[in-house]
Formats: C-alpha cells, sequence, structure tokens
C-alpha cells in the first residue's frame, strides 16, 4: 500500500516475485495438447511438464475461485495451475516466501527452482480482493519465467514507457527501487507483473500482449484499485489528525506561555496592592483602592477563564491523540492482514 506492498526475494533464497495472481484452466484443452507427440514433447519439455502437471492437478475451490475473481483467460489460468499455487497458512509463510523487512509486507511469491506460488492468507474482509491481485501478479511471473529470450526483450521497451507514462511521482517509483536494491535484475519482470495487475490505463501493445492471460484485466486492476484506496483514505487520516494535534500543541503552547506570564505579572501586582494596602497613605483616595482592587479581581476572573480555555484545548489534544491510537490500531488490524509489521504514528499527549 504503502504501505500494503511486498518486496522481491532475494536470489539466493527460494527466488520469488512478490504479489499474486490466480488463474484455472479447462481440462479438455490441456488433455486435447497433450496428444502432441514424442518428438515435439523432447523440444518443448516446459511445456509438456506444465500440461501434465496441469492434467493431474484439481484446483481447491479457494484457488479456482481466485482464478474467476482475476478474470483470467483459459491460458492465464493454465500457468497458474501448472504452478500449483497454494495458500499457505500464516505460521508456514515465511518458510516458502522468505524475505522478511520492516514495512514491507510480502503477500506472494513465484520460486523459480521449483515453479511454484504460494500465496499469504489475508485475513481482512476491506483486502481480501488483494489476494486476488497477489495471484494474478504470481501468474505474470510463471508466464515470464516461460518466455523466450527474444520476447521479454519486446515487451521492455513497452514496459518501460508505461512506467515513465506514471510519472516520477507515482508510488510504484519507490517500490521499483525497493525490487532493484534487492535484485538489480528485477526490474522488468515485476514492471511485468506489476503493471499488467495494478495499472489499468496501458498502451495498445500491452493491453494486447495481457489480453492472452486475462479475459478481463479490469476485474484484477479494479480489485487493486479497491484495496489501494483503503490504504489511501487510512493515510490521508493519519495525516490530517497528525496535522491537527500539531497545529493545536502549537496553539497551546503559546497560550501555555502566555498564561505562565499573565498569572507570574498578576501575582507580582497582587503582591505590589497588598503591601500597598497595608501601608496608610499609599492610596490617594478611597476611589483609587477600590478601582486598583476592581482591576485585580478582574483580571483574575480573566485569568481563570485563560485557564479554563487552556485546560479544554488540553483535553481537545489528549481526545485527538485518542482518535490517533484508535487510528493506529486500525493501520495495524490491517498491516497485519498483510503481513506487514510497522512503527506506529505518535503523539505526546499534553498535560
Amino acid at each position: 500500500m504503502t504501505a500494503h506492498h511486498p518486496r522481491p526475494l532475494s536470489p539466493a533464497a527460494r527466488v520469488g516475485r512478490a504479489i499474486a495472481l490466480s488463474l484455472a484452466v479447462l481440462m479438455v484443452a490441456v488433455q486435447f495438447a497433450i496428444l502432441g507427440g514424442v518428438a515435439w514433447g523432447v523440444q518443448n519439455p516446459r511445456v509438456v511438464a506444465d500440461q501434465w502437471t496441469v492434467a493431474r492437478y484439481t484446483p481447491p475451490a479457494e484457488i479456482s475461485a481466485l482464478a474467476d475473481r482475476a478474470g483470467l483467460s483459459d491460458r492465464g489460468r493454465f500457468y497458474f495451475y501448472a504452478s500449483r499455487p497454494e495458500i499457505v497458512p500464516t505460521t508456514e509463510f515465511d518458510d516458502v516466501c522468505t524475505f522478511r523487512e520492516p514495512g514491507i509486507g510480502v503477500l506472494g511469491c513465484y520460486t523459480l527452482a521449483d515453479g511454484r506460488i504460494f500465496l499469504f492468507p489475508i485475513s481482512s474482509p476491506e483486502l481480501e480482493g488483494l489476494q486476488v491481485v497477489v495471484a494474478a501478479h504470481e501468474m505474470l511471473h510463471a508466464v515470464w519465467d516461460r518466455m523466450g529470450r527474444e520476447e521479454q526483450e519486446a515487451l521492455a521497451g513497452p514496459l518501460e514507457e508505461a512506467f515513465a507514462a506514471l510519472g516520477p511521482d507515482h508510488e510504484l517509483v519507490e517500490r521499483i527501487a525497493l525490487y532493484e536494491e534487492v535484485d538489480p535484475s528485477s526490474r522488468i519482470p515485476e514492471l511485468y507483473a506489476i503493471l499488467g495487475t495494478e495499472v489499468a490505463d496501458l498502451s495498445p501493445v500491452l493491453v494486447e500482449h495481457y489480453s492472452g492471460w486475462f479475459d478481463d484485466r479490469d476485474r484484477v486492476t479494479g480489485l487493486y484499485a479497491e484495496a489501494n484506496a483503503v490504504f489511501r483514505d487510512l493515510d490521508r487520516r493519519l495525516e490530517a489528525l497528525q496535522d491537527d494535534l500539531t497545529e493545536l500543541s502549537a496553539v497551546i503552547d503559546a497560550d501555555r506561555a502566555e498564561f505562565i506570564r499573565e498569572s507570574d505579572e498578576l501575582a507580582a501586582d497582587i503582591a505590589d496592592f497588598n503591601e500597598r494596602a497595608d501601608t496608610p497613605g499609599a492610596f490617594d483616595s478611597e476611589e483609587q483602592f477600590a478601582a486598583e482592587r476592581a482591576d485585580i479581581i478582574a483580571r483574575q476572573e480573566a485569568l481563570e477563564a485563560s485557564r479554563d480555555a487552556l485546560n479544554a484545548a488540553v483535553d481537545r489534544y489528549n481526545a485527538l491523540v485518542a482518535d490517533l491510537e484508535a487510528l493506529n490500531a486500525e493501520a495495524a488490524e490491517l498491516n497485519r492482514a498483510i503481513n506487514i509489521s510497522v512503527t506506529p504514528q505518535e503523539a505526546e499527549p499534553d498535560d
């Protein structure tokens, strides 16, 4: 998100690409394709192995549902199922998708060593559509893994152009930099998987290409937009609340300083008044005494009103702190749902 996107695994680990995607394949088409002949099979061992895997694979209901919701085509489903996708329990997920770092949520991986897709069990109802996006993302990594070098090189240019069109301030710029930090060679494969699942407006060349893997790519990009909006809204509310706290804190500090100044000044004037009141002839007349006494009483009342206003402002500040804590708890819950641990925003309550 965020917030809320995975970082790639180290090549030294079980090499994987973060995020995920899902697909389903027609068994009739697979069985027909297997009748390709021995010589052809020898020349295309990966294709034959994929066909054999898919022919023997029965996707669990939750996996086929991901494929359906992602809008995958038959070919997309084929490569999704060829990767034997599995939603891994939270307690076991880090054993298969091994990259971990605070603030980075790994939601899935495609392991190059054995061509498997593993998905994190996203638990939040608000973000459950993100699992569909992650499944589709990883499916595209499976597709990329099977592409010839010439096809990969032909796609590099359009992918870079689409990335540049997003602008330098797009959140994807930072995400791609994180991928490259771990593995410089991951740039184009990650652009391929991310743009295909998260960016709706692409060039005709890329739209045509992705149509091979999606019957309706708008489904997956729409789900990404919905999940992303949850985090953007939470970010907006957190930032607005933090701004309110910063502004109110400055007001409280200024008012407190003014209150202390006026209080000290009044205390000195009261001491002077009392000393003169005990001194015969210090006042020219009863009227002067009464006027100065009335002025001090009015200042005392005004200072008491300032104290009440200051205390009310402190109460408002502390109420905002409570709101911030509640939002931080909401953010923490969402982050746990997508395998992220973060440091919450903090504010010190005024006493």
